[in-house]
């Protein structure tokens, strides 16, 4: 085989892969969903030096749907443990992590952070299954009902998946 021919073959294949690889990943897609949690544990200690200072940890546990887009994250099982710093002089800071369990049982892990006077963020970090790969990050606001256990969260951003 000619040298033309193999640089010709050779870029007919980096352009092929170049196509795959594009095909893979969806860039980019705007998501919008709602989280409704239960607590389910709480343990909280006091710091001690001002009156109403507690560190806490908790879990909760819910269900994902979404609120716009396309079906990603509708249904979904959410399981959530964090850490509040609640000082009531300087405000709340925590972070935690979740994990999202889609129908097959594959997993979005993401992780979120709430400072006083900052929009609060959130990032998936890893997933498994088809979710392997996963990257996305936004913003959240959340909101108690009368039964302080019970509360919703509305989340928006992006996600890009491979296929």
């Amino acid at each position: 085989m000619s040298k033309s021919k193999i640089v010709g073959m050779m870029a007919l294949i980096t352009f092929a892969l170049g196509i795959l690889l594009v095909a893979n990943t969806m860039a980019g897609e705007k998501i919008k969903v709602r989280e409704v949690s239960y607590v389910t544990k709480w343990e909280q200690i006091n710091v001690g030096e001002e009156e109403g200072h507690v560190i806490a940890l908790f879990e909760a546990k819910g269900i994902q749907s979404n609120k716009e887009g396309k079906t990603f994250c509708e249904g979904w099982l959410h399981r959530e443990t964090g850490v509040f710093d609640i000082n009531p002089k300087t405000g709340m800071t925590s972070i935690g992590y979740i994990t999202l369990t889609d129908r097959d049982g594959d997993k979005v892990f993401l992780k979120w952070d709430v400072r006083p006077s900052r929009t609060n963020e959130w990032t998936f970090f890893k997933g498994t299954g088809k979710f392997e790969g996963i990257k996305g990050k936004g913003t959240f606001s959340s909101t108690h009902t009368s039964d302080p256990s019970l509360f919703y969260v509305d989340w928006e951003g992006e996600v890009e998946l491979r296929r």
